[in-house]
Parts: C-alpha cells; structure tokens; sequence
C-alpha cells in the first residue's frame, strides 16, 4: 500500500514529459533546456509540489557543475525560473543562480547579465529584506548595468537594517554621486556625519562631504572638456585653455585644497585625491592593472 503513491508519481512525470514545451516565451534562437510548464506542474502535483520543487533544484544545481559554456549558464536560468515559479520564496534558487549565471567574456565584458538581475529582481519581490539578495540585485546594477541611482536606493535601504554592515551607508554616498545625483548624496552624508556617535566617524563623512563637493566640480569640468573637444577636434592642452576659449569662467578651487589637472584619458583630476568619487572597478585596465591618474602631456611642435 506504501508503494501506491510512488506508483502513480511515475507515470505522472512520464505525462509531464510528453506534455512538455519550451520556455514561454522564448528568449532567445535555438532555445533552452526542455522544460515542464509550471503551470502543468501544479495541476498534476499538487500534493508533492514541494517534492517535484526540490527534484528541479537539484537539476538546477546539477546543471550550474556541468555548465562551461556561455549558453549553459544562460539555460540555468530557466530551471531557476521554473523552480521559484513552482516556490517563489526559494531563496537558494535566486541566490545561487543570479550569481552563476553572469560569464566572464573578457575584456571587462559579462554575458548573460539581464538573466542574473531579472532573476534576482524576482528574488528580492519574494524574499524581501535578504540582505544577500538585495545585495547580489544591488552589485549587478553597479558593476552590470551601470544603475547607480537604483543600486545606492537598495543599499542605502539595507544600511537601516538590523545589524546592516556600517560600510553600506558609505556606499551609498559614493553611489549617488557616480549616478550624478550630488543632491542625495550630500544630504544622505550630511545626515550621516550629524548622526554620527565618535569623531573617527564624523570626520570620515566630513572628509565624504569634500569629496562629493569635487567630484561635482570634476563632471562640470569634465563637460568643459567635451564642449571644447567637440568644437575644436581634439582636447584641450591644459586646463586652463578652457578658460581662455570661454568653456569655463574660471577653474575652480578644490575644496580638498589640491589642484586640478587635466588626465591622459581627457578627465579631470585631482592631484588631491588618488581616485574620483567612483567604483574601483572603474580604475582598472583591461588586465586588471589599476591605473593611477596621470596629467596629460603635449607633444611640442
């Protein structure tokens, strides 16, 4: 009598098998893994969903220790789907699948990267207040997708959670002001440095306040720069050529108490400051190296 419900499961996925059909919609040529309908599923299992759920995890996982190819790690997105439509609060599924799903192509490339933050944009919708998910959504906007505003919204959100590491408020200062949303960014520090219950911690915000106040006046430079480049074909020699061709009225003072200097890449700088007020990421090569700012020099004619 033990034996009958087993009885029925096997006949029941060897339907599921023949009833089956691709991924609705298809996402892209040549299609994915051949995959249950979820919808199917639930008809037909409603007593072991749970038991069918953990039988696709584990083809899930099965699948992220056999993938190498960029393709394969695109196809676990949709028994990740599968799996947290069957269980939408499946944490491990969108954990472990917005994270492997992403493939390295080189040259500061990654593939697959709007699988990974859709499935992770579902986790959070589900699985709300995780800080590991939030966090994973958080550094694919930042490092995928360029979404700085959206990133520093999560995690400044994370930073007023119980027990949110201190470092996530800070985050989200140099967040904001990589999104150009310096207004944010100013009053969330100034908030922060108000608030703040030891001096190491106040003059750490002081000193973010100075930084925000020039990267604001960087990117005005920086736009100086592109109106000259446009009109005249080619960078300025220095900066102060931008005053002279009216781009700017007069450079400004840092208020890191450093001078401005026109870089070998046709950004402005600071020779207060090591790096901008942006994501270390955005400070390496193509091998990783991390590139320090240097002025840029002319040739003489």
């Amino acid at each position: 009598m033990r034996k009958l419900p087993l009885l029925r499961f096997v006949p029941g996925l060897l339907l599921v098998a023949l009833l089956s059909a691709p991924p609705i919609p298809a996402r892209r040529q040549g299609g994915g893994p051949l995959l249950p309908r979820p919808d199917l599923l639930k008809v037909l299992f409603t007593a072991q969903k749970g038991l069918v759920t953990d039988y696709f995890w584990i083809l899930m996982l099965n699948r992220i220790g056999t993938a190498v190819r960029p393709e394969e790690y695109r196809y676990i997105s949709d028994y990740a789907e599968l799996v947290t439509t069957l269980d939408p609060r499946f944490r491990q599924a969108y954990l472990y699948g917005g994270i492997t799903i992403p493939v390295h192509a080189g040259k500061g490339r990654y593939l697959n990267t709007e699988e990974s933050t859709a499935l992770l944009r579902k986790g959070v919708a589900n699985v709300p207040h995780d800080q590991p998910l939030t966090f994973q959504l958080a550094y694919n906007l930042m490092f995928f997708e360029r979404k700085y505003k959206e990133a520093a919204d999560l995690v400044q959100e994370m930073s007023r959670w119980e027990g949110a590491p201190a470092y996530f408020a800070a985050l989200a200062t140099r967040l904001y002001a990589q999104s150009g949303d310096f207004d944010a960014s100013m009053s969330l520090t100034v908030a922060l440095r108000d608030s703040a219950e030891d001096e190491e911690t106040r003059a750490f915000y002081e000193q973010r306040i100075q930084e925000i106040q020039q990267e604001r006046m960087l990117r005005g430079i920086d736009a100086a720069i592109a109106r000259y480049q446009a009109r005249e074909g080619r960078l300025p020699d220095t900066l102060g050529a931008l005053v002279t061709a009216g781009d700017l009225r007069q450079l400004p003072a840092d208020p890191l108490g450093g001078e401005f200097f026109l870089g070998e890449d046709g950004r402005a700088y600071s020779n207060a400051a090591r790096f901008r007020l942006e994501l270390i990421q955005d400070e390496h090569d193509e091998a990783g190296k991390r590139i320090v700012p240097k002025p840029r020099t002319t040739k003489s004619p």
